[in-house]
């Protein structure tokens, strides 16, 4: 399940709120604008009036003296004009029209001053001295469209603002975020093998006591592990000569004590102590991985190591071509890895497949092609399921054979420290049975030490 983003959350809260501010600024000045229109449509319906009626008035005088209606207004090509406007007589008829406007005035009683009726605005305006009177009529249709064109304005560019304010908003939250993401990367480098302090200056007041308080809990944490690693290899280490001791006598007291029944007890000693030998090993060895030993700061041929550790295993073997070594033509194995650390890798993996084989079975050993070593014995299968199990420590396949069961868990580690991978199959590959161990890196050298 993703984590939500405290960055998208703070872009999305600023710009949701900057543009909600934005339209609520933008809906009063749109109702200011509505009001400054009208306000300026209303004093040009009072100033026409003002004008329109002595001139009405002193032309209806001087023309027909029977008062027929009269048109004037606007010549028919040049559109239709803002408004209309009527001339009513003091008996109440209509005596002067534009040639716009409709024969009849809206149905409605026309109060002097402004007033609105169907949808239009009027103004009337009597003369006191001739009681003629004016009747402006606006269709506020005008007045619409000015409003909308206002808006627009208004509204357009702002509309193209948001987003780029938007982007802006996230772009200054991701900058100011980048402490955060310096502090989490430097966090999720630190691991058993890498518990080195964090850099803690320059940080932001908020994250400064979280970095502090990382730093001292890593700081904490390092010298317990330090002193777990000092116990287990010094443990492991001082084991190993009265252990050694004590096998040694062991096996003296038993050829002195021959077939007797005691001797045969004894014999069961003797497995144990070479069982809690070879134990001893192997936490040694956990001990100085889990110090990161495997890693290397420069390349190394591993190919003189491989020899070598294929030769210790045959004169031991029950036949001398017991464990065999092919090495592919032109192949280069050169590694940032510690020598001693691949030597155990492959040392475990043949005693694991000398144990679990086929008794008398051989073991190969195949170097390449590419940046890979193989060791595949003969024997039963193992099945699937337990593959990714058996390389946990203490873990064990269905066996009888003796074993500690961190041998694969040890290779791993290394494995892991060194930039390769280790994987198992069964049946081995192009046959029917056996067990095959695959210890492969990455074309190029690892990059880190």
């Amino acid at each position: 399940m993703a984590h939500p983003s405290i960055a998208w959350r703070l872009a999305a809260g600023l710009s949701a709120s900057m543009a909600l501010l934005w339209i609520g600024a933008a809906s009063i000045a749109g109702m200011v604008m509505s009001a400054q229109i009208n306000e300026a449509f209303d004093q040009s319906l009072r100033q026409g009036a003002l004008r329109l009626l002595p001139l009405a008035v002193h032309e209806l005088q001087e023309g027909d003296e029977h008062g027929q209606d009269r048109v004037r207004g606007a010549d028919p090509g040049e559109g239709t004009a803002y408004f209309t406007y009527y001339l009513i007589d003091p008996r109440g008829r209509v005596v002067l029209r534009t040639d716009d406007a409709p024969e009849n005035l809206p149905q409605a009683p026309i109060a002097t001053g402004f007033s609105e009726v169907d949808g239009k605005r009027l103004f009337s305006k009597m003369d006191p001295r001739s009681g003629f009177s004016i009747v402006l009529v606006e269709h506020m249709d005008h007045r619409r469209a000015a409003l909308r064109a206002a808006l627009a304005t208004v509204l357009w560019p702002l509309l193209g603002l948001i987003p780029l304010v938007a982007a802006g908003i996230w772009i200054a939250i991701r900058l100011a975020m980048r402490p955060v993401g310096r502090l989490a990367h430097d966090i999720s480098e630190r691991s058993s093998h890498n518990l080195s302090p964090l850099a803690t200056a320059g940080q932001p007041a908020e994250l400064a006591p979280i970095a502090d308080a990382v730093a001292s809990l890593l700081k904490r944490l390092s010298a317990a592990l330090d002193a777990e690693r000092a116990f287990a290899a010094s443990s492991a280490h001082e084991l190993r000569t009265p252990i050694a001791g004590a096998l040694a006598q062991t096996q003296v007291l038993a050829a002195e004590l021959g077939d007797q029944p005691a001797g045969r007890r004894l014999k069961e000693v003797e497995s144990s102590l070479r069982h809690l030998a070879h134990l001893s090993e192997k936490l040694l060895q956990l001990a100085r991985l889990d110090a990161g030993f495997a890693q290397a700061q420069t390349a190394s041929d591993l190919l003189p190591a491989l020899r070598l550790v294929v030769r210790d295993f045959q004169p031991s073997s029950a036949m001398p071509s017991r464990v065999t070594l092919h090495v592919c033509d032109g192949l280069v194995l050169v590694r940032r890895i510690n020598l001693d650390a691949f030597a155990i890798a492959v040392r475990n993996l043949i005693q694991n497949a000398l144990l679990h084989g086929e008794p008398g079975g051989p073991v190969e050993v195949i170097a390449g092609p590419g940046q890979q070593v193989r060791v595949i014995n003969r024997g039963p299968l193992v099945p699937t399921e337990m593959l990714p199990r058996i390389t946990e420590p203490f873990r064990r396949g269905v066996t009888s054979a003796a074993g500690t069961g961190l041998g694969l868990s040890i290779v791993r580690a290394i494995m892991d420290q060194t930039g390769g991978t280790l994987t198992l199959r069964s049946p081995a590959s192009g046959r029917g049975d056996g067990f095959e161990a695959m210890l492969e890196w990455p074309d190029e050298p690892p990059s880190r030490s």
